[in-house]
């Protein structure tokens, strides 16, 4: 077999249900069964139930997720969190049509969130979620420290993150780069030539805004950014696919380009526990927590499970130095590439 066939990449497979241009129909199951059942089931492994407990989903997007959870898990109550105002209108149109939904369910609620601050009380909820959210995020430190804040004692907080910026679609634009790795195939000149080239303007103009506010983040910035915060990583699960590895990215640790994505489940440290890790690695960064404005009722005591999640292994994930976002491999010595107009 030649250099080249080799180098060949393969069709994209397993992320046709990211790509905004999907049809509905997927889009939905991806959201309200698949990853909605995801989340339960991957508490439920640990014999974590959230019946009937107080959920919290940071960055809770478009709301699809959180019904899914809510009507399959039945908790009391879910609040989906955002920076941008959830269109619950919309979710009750696309709850009716794929899914046979005439009202949305009264324990399910959306709450408009600042960039680092949360709306609600301390110590008000007994799980806290988020999927694919903390790629976008700008200061990862910053939101986990508020999850924290309003997390019961005991309480447990659940990420998946997908796709890693230096895994094969981490830029977000499968539409347009299906063979993957564009980050380092190609300069910011190109994609935005690309993107603008073919398809919906709107739809190019949303997804160049998603790659170029990307944060970069790694598996171990990721577990970096909840030690920071306190927490504890007690349970991980990775995602990987067999990629073909361009030479523009071969310079980097597989850790990076052949993960994909993420699922945890943390803890939060008490105060000599956080104190001794951080020490461990170097002392972490001080910050305080703030108080936030008051959410309705309190919920109930600590979470039933969260000892069994506790006593989970710990995971960590090896990784180095990546580019920054929008330079390819060759560029980031040299910092060329300049900013992505969109």
């Amino acid at each position: 077999m030649s250099e080249s066939a080799i180098d060949a990449p393969p069709p994209p497979s397993g992320c046709d249900h990211y790509s905004k241009s999907v049809d509905p129909e997927v889009w939905w199951r991806a959201h309200f069964v698949d990853a909605a059942g995801a989340i339960v089931d991957f508490f439920a492994g640990d014999g974590i139930s959230l019946e009937d407990k107080r959920i919290a989903d940071v960055g809770c997007g478009d709301g699809i997720i959180d019904l899914g959870v809510a009507v399959r898990a039945k908790p009391e109550q879910l609040v989906g969190f955002d920076i941008l105002d959830n269109d619950v209108d919309l979710l009750q149109r696309r709850a009716a049509e794929h899914a046979g939904i005439g009202t949305l369910p009264p324990n399910l609620y959306f709450s408009t969130s600042e960039t680092t601050r949360l709306p609600a009380e301390d110590d008000s909820f007994d799980y806290v979620i988020s999927w694919s959210a903390f790629e976008h995020i700008d200061d990862p430190v910053a939101v986990l420290r508020e999850i924290r804040r309003i997390l019961r004692p005991m309480g447990v907080l659940f990420i998946q993150l997908w796709p890693f910026y230096d895994s094969a679609h981490g830029t977000h634009l499968v539409d347009w780069f299906p063979e993957g790795f564009a980050q380092y195939r190609y300069d910011n000149a190109e994609i935005l030539r690309r993107v603008r080239s073919t398809g919906s303007q709107d739809m190019a103009s949303e997804m160049l805004e998603v790659y170029r506010t990307l944060n970069g983040i790694t598996a171990d910035g990721l577990q970096d950014a909840l030690r920071q915060a306190g927490f504890r990583i007690v349970k991980v699960a990775l995602d990987s696919e067999a990629v073909h590895i361009p030479v523009e990215a071969s310079h980097l640790p597989l850790s990076q380009v052949a993960i994909s994505g993420i699922k945890l489940l943390a803890i939060a440290e008490d105060d000599d526990e956080a104190g001794a890790s951080a020490e461990s690695d170097g002392g972490a960064s001080d910050g305080a927590a703030s108080d936030g404005a008051a959410s309705d009722g309190a919920g109930p005591a600590g979470p039933a499970g969260a000892e069994s999640a506790g006593s989970a292994m710990d995971g960590a994930v090896t990784g180095a130095a990546r580019p920054q976002v929008g330079q390819t491999g060759a560029e980031s010595d040299e910092a060329e590439g300049g900013e992505l107009a969109v």
